[in-house]
């Protein structure tokens, strides 16, 4: 590197100190040649004890710290090197890509922006394929695509800005896309770990395990020690495993409806892609006059179809109703088939448009059940990536009620993703019934509107989440009345076979609850092996 050239003549020509850290400096690349890289850190360390500017010393052991994931410790030295040689690129570029892996995403990005001012010959295409990685990382998807197409443009073989655009397009949700970009690198060159990995990684996300594996073994046998490899193998296995969830759940609303229930569901992936499932579940509702019970079982599949996938689920639910009055005798059970399907389907970049039809009874509280109302479902829903930060979702749909009553739904979200797991959006929703119904709440019409905030981290053995919501909401004519949600969790993991969630969360809206309490919480504890 010229920098590190330089750095070696500087040092020669300013006396007998730092002709002796030239001496370690040297010794120091011997030791690096040969791969001895604890060796020539010492040496170089000797050198900086004779010249703490040395430029190839700094560097190097800058390189070593880095790679240790050190990153803070390695950017002073950096620092130190740059005293010397301020404006030399391979330094400068080596200081911002450094802050990328720290995250520092603006300050990488204003170094290599002086750089490409500094040099906006071909040659240093290099830097402008390094910025436009680094604006993926930040989730600016949509300006490090034109990054990759604007060195593309100039250069179409460049195998780093191809890579970076079939990235972009995966994390942009434009699977099939990233999959065509992947295998025409691949045809060129079959057996490079980074894109066979990444190709696998695409598959994975859509939950071609079969595929995905064969893509892992063909990039183990190349480089079995690959860390994106590892990552790529574990989530295979975690996928293709059975999971089992086991959890505990109640809630309470303002008219002192409790309900708690018990679930039991497993789910595994066969083949190339197909979901089965399996749950079963235990409710008991109660109020101030009655006690009602459920239980209820269900079988899951799911398969991929054409961009998307399709899902159904076929069970049933057996209900216990209170007596109809205070010391009478109870109804008797009935049993109610449920099902549901659906259709998802990418119809673009960042666009899925799905559809689903369902059926079961409306049992939500002990005061419902003895009603014997059965409900159908439909629902179109728009899910919109933007950018790699903004999303939008939209969904309309409508409910069949047993009685011959009808409600129609619709609802718009916004959501923007900042540093630190941080989010800030809208939305407004609302629903309107055919027929008032005194026995559930169903006004002629309600609306409601929020701005929402949240926060979430994503560790490998803690994660969180707290999501919140202020605003208002009008019930047919009455006056506005404001309306809050509040709800979070936190999960721990334990190797990769156990995992303990805990969910609460409170809403205000009229709503969440079935007879249109002003208040309605809940709190959850769910246990989950992988084997």
């Amino acid at each position: 590197m010229r920098a590190l050239a330089l750095g070696l003549l500087l040092s020669l020509a300013v006396g007998g100190t730092s002709r002796d850290a030239a001496a370690q400096v040297a010794v120091g690349d011997s030791l690096w040649r040969l791969g001895r890289v604890d060796e020539a850190a010492a040496a170089y360390r000797k050198a900086l004890e004779q010249d703490r500017n040395a430029v190839r010393a700094n560097f190097r052991i800058a390189q070593t710290l880095a790679w240790s994931s050190n990153i803070d410790s390695a950017l002073v030295l950096l620092r130190a090197a740059r005293e010397r040689v301020p404006d030399d690129p391979d330094l400068l570029f080596t200081e911002a890509t450094y802050l990328s892996w720290a995250r520092r995403f603006p300050e990488s990005l204003l170094r290599f922006d002086s750089l490409i001012v500094a040099h906006p010959e071909p040659d240093f295409d290099y830097v402008r394929v390094a910025r436009a990685r680094v604006l993926s990382w930040d989730g600016r998807l949509r300006e490090a695509e034109e990054g990759y197409r604007e060195v593309l443009a100039r250069q179409p073989e460049d195998r780093d800005a191809r890579f970076g655009l079939g990235q972009v397009r995966a994390w942009s949700a434009d699977l099939e896309s990233a999959a065509e970009q992947f295998e025409r690198l691949l045809a060129d060159d079959p057996n490079e770990v980074r894109v066979l990995v990444a190709l696998g990684q695409v598959r994975l996300w859509e939950t071609r395990l079969a595929s995905a594996s064969r893509l892992a073994d063909r990039a183990a046998a190349q480089d079995s020690g690959d860390a994106d490899l590892r990552s790529l193998r574990q989530a295979i296995a975690r996928q293709r495993g059975l999971r089992v969830d086991a959890g505990q759940y109640w809630s309470e609303d303002s008219d002192r409806n409790r309900n708690q229930w018990q679930t039991l569901a497993a789910r595994t992936v066969v083949g190339d892609g197909m979901r089965l499932g399996a749950s079963l579940g235990l409710l008991g509702a109660t109020d101030p006059l009655r006690t009602a019970r459920r239980v209820l079982g269900e079988l899951s599949l799911g398969l991929p179809l054409g961009r998307g996938a399709a899902t159904a689920t076929l069970g049933a639910r057996v209900l216990d109703p209170p007596p109809l009055t205070p010391g009478g005798p109870a109804p008797p059970s009935r049993t109610v088939l449920t099902g549901r399907v659906g259709l998802q389907q990418r119809v673009g970049a960042g666009l899925t448009l799905g559809a689903a039809f369902a059926r079961w009874p409306f049992d939500e509280i002990a005061a419902l059940v003895p009603l014997e109302l059965d409900i159908d479902q439909w629902e179109v829903t728009a899910d919109w990536r933007a950018t790699g930060k903004l999303n939008f979702t939209g969904m309309l749909g409508g409910l069949g009620y047993s009685d011959g009553n009808r409600r129609t739904s619709w609802a718009a979200r916004g959501t923007r993703r900042f540093a630190r797991g941080v989010s800030l959006g809208a939305f407004v929703s609302g629903f309107a019934f055919a027929e008032r119904n005194t026995r559930y709440f169903s006004p002629p019409g309600f609306v409601a509107a929020e701005l929402t905030a949240g926060w979430s981290h994503d560790g490998p053995r803690w994660s969180a989440a707290v999501n919140g919501g202020l605003g208002g909401q009008r019930i047919d004519t009455l006056s506005i009345q404001s309306q809050w949600h509040l709800d979070g969790r936190v999960a721990r993991q334990w190797g990769s076979r156990w995992a303990l969630e805990l969910v609460a969360g409170r809403s205000t809206s009229a709503a969440a609850s079935a007879v249109g309490a002003y208040a309605y919480s809940t709190l959850g504890l769910n246990l989950r092996r992988t084997f």
